[in-house]
């Protein structure tokens, strides 16, 4: 669930005072981009899991991090890379989340395939002072990518992955390329926004908010801000949870209704009982 809120400052200080402001306010932060004007910007959703969120000099320090919160219950799901800092944000959660950072592009290569081959989707890529740096998970739903060096390409790469049944969920630029992240996931609509400056991609999600969808992602790369937009959709899997769900209140209304009755009659016997001793 979306509460359709972002931020953005052109100073990292500035951006990591006001994220930690909104998380000590219930936000939780999703995603981070950075802007060759030197800006940061930060959506937040409404998750069922607590955020939280580290800058670094070098992606051996941030490994060290994510190591770090692993041990205290938080994975690493988003990383951005500008003016020499990494920029890693993390999520309550003991699913498994892997990583992957390499100093040449084939061996990074080599590392999406391994990850493959264990069941792992790459999930996001980050490109930053010579260091290749992905995220993996054991996504539930078929994936695919798409990968172009300008953006009218790249945005007819995603109609063809939409006319195949996937949906947008994430956008990189890194390396002078845009790489496009896909779900075959039916539980979800996406759409995307492009725009030349920032003030221009700000009044065009608004229509999108009007129309149910949340701000899901941002990227900035060759002069071009791109944010990608989802809403939920009922499909029968859904419907079944949503009759599940009210199934099992409508028994815990039930069983409290039951008990009460119950707790009724017992005092009432028990002040029988009684009346009929003093008798």
């Amino acid at each position: 669930m979306s509460n359709n809120a972002y931020t953005i400052h052109e100073n990292l200080n500035e951006f990591e005072e006001s994220v930690l402001e909104d998380l000590n306010q219930g936000y939780d932060l999703v995603n981070v981009a950075y802007g060759d004007d030197g800006s940061w910007f930060g959506v937040y959703q409404d998750t069922p899991d607590n955020t939280a969120f580290s800058s670094e000099s070098s992606a051996d320090e941030l490994a060290q991090t994510i190591q770090q919160a692993a041990n205290l219950g938080y994975s690493l799901i988003d990383v951005e890379y500008g003016d020499g800092k990494w920029f890693g944000t993390f999520e309550q959660s003991y699913d498994t989340h892997l990583y992957s950072n390499s100093s040449s592009v084939n061996e990074f290569t080599e590392d999406i395939v391994q990850m493959h081959n264990l069941g792992y989707s790459l999930t996001d890529i980050e490109y930053g002072d010579g260091v290749w740096f992905g995220l993996f998970q054991d996504v539930p739903n078929s994936t695919a990518y798409s990968f172009e060096s300008n953006i009218g390409d790249f945005t007819q790469q995603i109609q063809q992955q939409w006319n195949q049944g996937y949906d947008l969920v994430n956008v990189e630029y890194v390396d002078n390329t845009w790489v496009g992240f896909f779900e075959d996931d039916s539980s979800i609509t996406s759409g995307y926004i492009t725009a030349s400056t920032f003030d221009q991609l700000q009044t065009d999600v608004q229509d999108f908010w009007n129309e149910g969808y949340e701000l899901v992602d941002v990227e900035y790369g060759d002069g071009v801000w791109l944010g990608t937009v989802e809403k939920e959709t009922y499909t029968p899997s859904s419907y079944d949870d949503f009759y599940s769900q009210l199934y099992d209140l409508q028994m815990q209304a039930e069983i409290q209704r039951m008990s009460h009755e119950f707790l009724i009659d017992t005092v009432n016997s028990a002040a029988n009982s009684i009346m009929n001793l003093a008798v």
